[in-house]
């Protein structure tokens, strides 16, 4: 009884202590590698919370196979000359306007992460360009009007979709966006 305590115990602490803000290891990390950010994840530990990449930057998230919650939150891509490379990860819980949401000429390559639970999976808004490729894509249901793995506006300047598994959501599995 007294080991199933300690699992217990355990199992409910070391996990909030193995939590950060993923906004905050994103501010905090250095240069690297051609990038202006370079945010190497640690498997061992839940980031939590949105993340807004720097606007004018190009950054890079690897993820090693770390849990993103974002608790409701976005992965936001915006304004000219903006760049995110995102691999590895495992986000879940995004926003109802999509985990990875790139727009406003900005561009994003997603590769090899797993992205479920969201409104959205992946929003390419307008006149943004991304590279979605090798991902795992499923169960986007989040309450909301919309709810698809991958998305595209009528005004998005490019979207390469290659090689993912998008499967389970409400709306469909791929939205092609063209207001009135």
């Amino acid at each position: 009884m007294r080991y199933f305590a300690v699992l217990l115990a355990l199992a409910l602490i070391v996990p909030a202590a193995l939590a950060q803000n993923l906004q905050q290891a994103y501010n905090a990390a250095p240069a690297g590698e051609g990038y202006d950010k370079l945010l190497v994840l640690d498997p061992k530990v839940t980031y939590t919370g949105g993340c807004a990449v720097i606007q004018g930057k190009k950054s890079c998230i690897r993820g090693n196979g770390a849990l993103c919650n974002l608790d409701g939150g976005n992965i936001f891509v915006t304004q000219p000359r903006t760049v995110l490379d995102i691999t590895g990860c495992c986000v879940y819980d995004g926003g109802y306007s999509g985990a990875i949401y790139v727009a406003d000429e900005a561009s994003a390559n997603v590769d090899g992460n797993t992205i479920c639970k969201s409104g959205l999976g992946i929003y390419v808004w307008a006149y943004s360009s991304a590279t979605v490729k090798n991902n795992i894509i499923f169960d986007n249901n989040k309450a909301s009007c919309y709810n698809y793995g991958i998305a595209k506006h009528q005004y998005t300047t490019s979207l390469n979709v290659l090689y993912n598994d998008v499967d389970r959501h409400n709306g469909g599995n791929y939205m092609y966006f063209c207001p009135g």
